[in-house]
């Protein structure tokens, strides 16, 4: 008995991760946000004043390429400042940390160059925060 509640106990702290939510995924961050096409439900800028945007994004790995689609209206996310919906196909990676590891609470975007900090990453919800406008985009799985 002692045994299978340590077991319990040593895979419970194991699948914790580094998000708000959620608080226990047996999945990895890499297939959480692989697996799913996102699109934004509204944004929240840091004086907490909602506004809608068109944001949908795809995230992929084949083999050694992290490639994302994104379709979206908003200009720092595509370059087009026309208010129209454009799509753009780029790579992306997790942040370096120390010791040569990956910091999976940030992804960054080559084009355009953008860091998000991964609020909140389950199977149903994305959160990611833009760290140059401090902005939080809210995505929930298509």
């Amino acid at each position: 008995m002692k045994l299978l509640v340590g077991a319990f106990i040593l895979c419970l702290f194991v699948s914790c991760g580094k998000y708000e939510k959620p608080f226990i995924s047996f999945k990895s961050p890499e297939k959480r946000l692989t697996q799913n096409t996102w699109r934004c439900v509204n944004a929240v800028d840091e004086s907490g004043n909602e506004f809608e945007v068109f944001d949908q994004v795809e995230y992929s790995i084949d083999g050694s390429d992290s490639t994302f689609t994104r379709t979206s209206n908003v200009g720092h996310m595509t370059s087009n400042w026309s208010g129209a919906n454009e799509t753009i196909t780029g790579t992306w990676t997790w942040e370096y940390a120390l010791d040569g590891e990956f910091n999976k609470q940030q992804i960054k975007h080559s084009f355009p160059q953008r860091v998000y900090r991964v609020v909140s990453l389950s199977n149903r919800v994305l959160v990611l925060r833009d760290e140059t406008n401090n902005v939080s985009y809210n995505y929930e799985r298509l």
